[in-house]
């Protein structure tokens, strides 16, 4: 179910670019896309927490089973549901402080370079509503994954993708402009809501009642998050700051251009992961018993046909890439050469980020300070070559950070802390 959901994401994705480049002007193209990646930032309200809520429960359902009214079973459930309660609490506050983003996104694009000649505002807000309902959804989804209900957190998924891309196609066909970008986030929001309410009411409702065990946030929970927080803002910082930059300081068509191209490369990459995040709730439990081999079997073959998905997806949309030059609509992505360049960079961040999954399946967070001198160079490099070079200038400095700094670094480190985990539990 993971890689039906992916292939749809992909298939979708496709027809959702040519939707874009045949429907939107230009300019729409890039408050499109400048709208999206603003709303990106609800990673930072997240905080890494739903991948931290994954691996702790995949350990704490150890033990544990689910009855057929959506409520757990077992003697070490009060964990679990205090976990569930917990994280709930967290992203209900969450979620509020993300609609803070609307008044500022407004103010940031209202105060650049833009030309758009209708109004905005509706379908922004429409984005930033939904996008609230979807951060408050994701601790459900995320312990749902972890317990092992795999599939059906992807069949729902997959189900969202669908049902999303469809209102999207139909809202660009029929000239909707700018309110095609808020339709998968709202047909998003709408679908987990019934899904919660059908499948997943006994457990909210068990927590909710529950006591709270021994169970402590602070000690366990939040010393790996705010570790793990600090890379995703990392990874936003690397890859979807670029585009609002470059509305401010070049205009709607440019980042356009950034927005279009950059999604079609990190489609590629998130695909490819699928078979590293699929692995997650049992290389986590392998690595909590101490399956130091089977943990390694599971990565190294995960690992394999993650790069090779990546490296023929890349070999295909370059292709493609050259194939458009001649043709009207190839004046909507970045050059050759700087599409080349981006490929390269999210390569070099892929293979990152696959190395970084291993390490963190051991309930660890070794990659504070990488992500934290690497945003910081990004983010000054980045403000200061937008400016004069325009999107060369942005994608080099992708390619410098991600392959000379980022790639040697996390590498060494995994072969490091996974030699020193590893023999000290031997």
């Amino acid at each position: 179910m993971v890689f039906k959901q992916r292939a749809w994401q992909a298939f979708s994705g496709v027809i959702t670019l040519g939707f874009i480049t045949f429907f939107l002007s230009p300019i729409e193209q890039g408050y499109f896309y400048t709208l999206l990646n603003i709303a990106a930032l609800y990673m930072a309200f997240d905080m890494g927490l739903s991948t931290v809520l994954v691996q702790f429960s995949a350990r704490e359902f150890i033990g544990i089973s689910w009855s057929e009214c959506g409520k757990v079973e077992g003697e070490s459930k009060s964990r679990f549901l205090t976990l569930v309660r917990l994280s709930i609490r967290w992203y209900g506050l969450s979620a509020i402080l993300f609609l803070l983003i609307y008044p500022a996104g407004i103010y940031f694009v209202d105060s650049s370079n833009g030309y758009l000649d209708y109004d905005w505002h509706m379908p922004w807000a429409i984005l930033v509503g939904s996008t609230a309902i979807l951060l408050l959804s994701l601790p459900i989804l995320a312990v749902t994954e972890g317990s092992g209900r795999i599939s059906e957190v992807y069949l729902l998924r997959l189900t969202q993708g669908i049902i999303g891309s469809i209102a999207t196609w139909i809202v660009l066909s029929n000239g909707g402009g700018l309110y095609a970008v808020a339709m998968t986030p709202l047909l998003s929001a709408i679908t987990v809501v019934i899904w919660i309410f059908i499948r997943q009411r006994g457990v909210l409702i068990q927590s909710l009642k529950s006591k709270i065990s021994d169970f402590s946030w602070g000690l366990e929970i939040w010393p790996l998050q705010w570790r793990v927080s600090v890379s995703w803002l990392s990874g936003y910082v690397l890859f979807s700051m670029q585009t609002p930059l470059l509305f401010r300081t070049q205009g709607p068509i440019e980042a356009g251009k950034m927005g279009l191209t950059m999604t079609i490369i990190s489609m590629l990459s998130i695909l490819s992961l699928s078979w590293i995040t699929s692995q997650i709730p049992e290389m986590t439990k392998f690595s909590a018993i101490k399956a130091w081999n089977r943990l390694d079997n599971v990565y190294w073959d995960s690992l394999r046909k993650s790069f090779i998905a990546y490296t023929l997806g890349a070999v295909i949309f370059f292709s493609l890439r050259l194939a458009l030059e001649s043709l009207e609509y190839g004046d909507r992505f970045l050059s050759i050469t700087e599409t080349l360049l981006l490929i390269v960079a999210m390569g070099f961040y892929h293979v990152t980020g696959i190395f970084a999954t291993y390490l963190r399946v051991h309930m660890k967070e070794p990659f504070l300070w990488p992500a934290i001198i690497g945003s910081i160079l990004t983010i000054i490099s980045t403000i200061l070559v937008a400016p004069q070079w325009g999107t060369l200038g942005v994608v080099t400095i992708l390619v410098i950070i991600n392959a000379l700094f980022f790639f040697p670094v996390v590498l060494w480190l995994w072969v490091s802390l996974r030699k020193k985990w590893h023999n000290e539990t031997i």
